[in-house]
């Protein structure tokens, strides 16, 4: 996975549709107007009373006006009983302070002394910190309930049942994400007191709403960027840093020095894997828009779900083997709902909502159809993008990588999945002519078995 708010995040408390970025307005408060003594001197000398002339008096000394002594004794302050024992002396019933003091003196010389008692201020309540929001948040993700046309009475009905099956058993549970919070938790806290300018965000599939309950975690590790360091370098400089900790509870950990750099460890207590990257905010923007595309339709989790597990089974689901990354998959899944059915599930990335036809497919139809759709595609002349919702030209994808700083050209080569927002090629782990042709065969061999069989076993590697 290509790091919040935190997490999202970021960072609000809930799962509100973080589907667009909003930097705050600037409020301006207005302050107490300060005047120069000379202006509050010429303030004075117009209220003074023969007492010099305007513009060259002296402010008039205010005096406690004079009342007559009351006939009878109030023995509370204001009408009003502090509960609070240590302003008693002050604001009480027993008005002790009237024995001696200020309040002798007053009497002495006929006045009444009111004293002035403010309300209390409230203790601020102390900022919880963007794990601990998420945390006390209620978890929006797991599915417990089956959508009412799941099934429609056709002879889909036993793979979308098999399919729907299938993603409720293997998606996130609320236990799992319980679990990543805290260990977010845990490492913010002490990352933060050991290196307290590093930020640590919440990304990917446990945030996006397309995580399975053994996906792995994504971490951000945010670092102010060096403008005379190169990214690469500045990322295995810090992640370097970590790595010495990290291998105080996990002598396991490993930084694979890749384009991205990712530190991988392992949390035993409760058995997380987790990918730790340097500075690939990038990872914090896609979170946001695949979780807006998991909310659009109740058929977006469920199809990235079984494309994730069905990856998985024929080994095509890693990209440190030279295959897919779980992101790529998921670009693919999005894009096919974009324009490889009709009418499209999802709209163009960006693209203000409108009223469109709706699609009536059933799961085992959308499976069925994705899996044709990358059996068939013309990997060598065209890429594929969720931006653009369609198939864009690889060559053009070439030409702007060559024309952008710190991007290869020759990272679009076999099979080429754009990423959203830096444009790079998210598949260029697919280098390997001979694993490519493994993704692409195994594609269609599913698509031809399971169009015969409709049973979600015939796409599953065959023994």
């Amino acid at each position: 996975m290509n790091e919040g708010a935190p997490i999202v995040y970021h960072g609000n408390g809930g799962f509100e549709g973080p589907g667009i970025y909003m930097i705050p307005g600037h409020v301006e408060r207005q302050t107490p107007r300060h005047y120069p003594l000379e202006m509050l001197q010429v303030m004075g000398g117009l209220g003074s009373r023969g007492g010099g002339s305007p513009g060259h008096g002296t402010p008039r000394r205010w005096q406690p006006r004079k009342e007559r002594q009351p006939t009878k004794t109030d023995n509370t302050a204001f009408g009003y009983d502090s509960d609070d024992s240590s302003l008693s002396s002050n604001a009480s019933g027993s008005n002790k302070s009237s024995d001696k003091g200020e309040g002798s003196r007053d009497r002495e010389v006929g006045t009444v002394s009111r004293e002035w008692r403010g309300r209390g201020r409230r203790e601020q309540r102390q900022r919880r910190i963007a794990p601990e929001r998420y945390l006390s948040a209620a978890y929006p993700f797991q599915v417990k309930f089956t959508p009412d046309d799941l099934l429609n009475g056709s002879k889909w009905d036993t793979l979308s049942q098999e399919i729907w099956d299938k993603f409720v058993k293997s998606q996130q549970t609320e236990e799992t994400f319980r679990k990543k919070m805290n260990l977010w938790r845990y490492l913010y806290i002490t990352i933060k007191s050991i290196f307290p300018r590093y930020g640590l965000y919440v990304v990917g599939s446990t945030m996006s709403g397309f995580g399975l309950d053994s996906s792995d975690m994504d971490l951000c590790l945010y670092v102010r960027a060096l403008a005379d360091l190169e990214p690469r370098a500045h990322a295995l400089l810090h992640l370097n840093y970590i790595l010495n900790y990290i291998k105080s509870f996990d002598p396991g950990a490993e930084l694979i020095q890749a384009k991205v750099p990712i530190l991988k460890f392992r949390d035993e207590r409760n058995g997380l894997q987790v990918d730790l990257n340097c500075n690939n905010v990038v990872g914090i923007r896609n979170t946001n828009l695949l979780y807006c595309y998991s909310r659009m339709d109740w058929r977006v989790r469920p199809l990235v779900a079984i494309t994730k597990l069905w990856a998985r089974a024929h080994r095509i689901n890693d990209a440190r083997r030279r295959t897919l990354s779980s992101y790529a998959l998921t670009l693919m899944v999005l894009h096919f709902l974009q324009c490889g059915t009709s009418p499209a599930v999802l709209p163009r990335a960006g693209e203000a909502a409108r009223p469109r036809p709706h699609n009536r497919c059933t799961l085992a139809e959308l499976f069925l159809q994705m899996l044709k759709y990358y059996a068939e595609f013309p990997y060598e002349q065209m890429a594929v993008s969720v931006r653009a919702a369609r198939r864009v030209p690889v060559w053009e994808c070439r030409a702007r990588a060559a024309l952008a700083p710190h991007a290869d050209p020759s990272h679009w080569k076999l099979l080429c999945v754009e990423e959203p927002f830096d444009l790079t090629n998210t598949a260029r782990s697919v280098y390997d002519p001979e694993t490519f042709e493994k993704i692409v065969t195994t594609f269609r061999e599913s698509y031809a078995r399971l169009s015969t069989g409709l049973r979600l076993q015939d796409a599953w590697p065959q023994r």
